[in-house]
């Protein structure tokens, strides 16, 4: 199989999961609304249940974002044969892009890159105006737009 297909098999199973993990939340819901302590029998406070369903769309955006990280560094000791470690900020913009990838394709994967970082470091205050929020389904799209440009000769 081409890795690159592979690799973004892997970032549509991590939407699924997401997905999975979603319908899960709406369960919990309907379980915790007639008994608000029932977190309590299972090991957990309600404010865990909450805060669960409040993050869980931003764990799955770092979740896929860390498999299209893990595609890129593959490509990049494989198929490229580099074994220095850059940057993502690099790796995405300047080391992998060929002519074959459209500009917004990396710029709107740097876009999910900088959402990703914001998510991870600075959760507690608001995004900057210069961070564009994603949506989950959003994020997914541009980062396989993104490995769909890598070289199909890597196997």
């Amino acid at each position: 199989m081409i890795k690159r297909q592979l690799r973004i098999e892997r970032i549509n199973a991590v939407l699924k999961e997401y997905l999975a993990a979603k319908t899960a939340a709406g369960l919990l819901t309907a379980q915790t609304q007639p008994n608000p302590s029932y977190g309590y029998s299972q090991g957990w406070d309600p404010k865990a249940g909450i805060d669960y369903m409040n993050n869980l769309e931003a764990t799955y955006i770092i979740r896929i974002y860390a498999e299209f990280e893990a595609g890129l560094r593959d490509y990049w000791l494989t198929f490229r044969k580099r074994e220095t470690r850059p940057k993502m900020f690099q790796l995405l913009n300047e080391a992998i892009p060929t002519q074959h990838f459209p500009q917004d394709t990396i710029d709107q994967a740097d876009d999910v890159r900088e959402y990703r970082n914001f998510l991870v470091h600075d959760i507690e205050d608001e995004p900057g105006g210069d961070i564009v929020i994603f949506a989950i389904q959003d994020a997914k799209k541009h980062l396989c737009a993104y490995t769909a440009c890598l070289d199909p000769a890597w196997r």
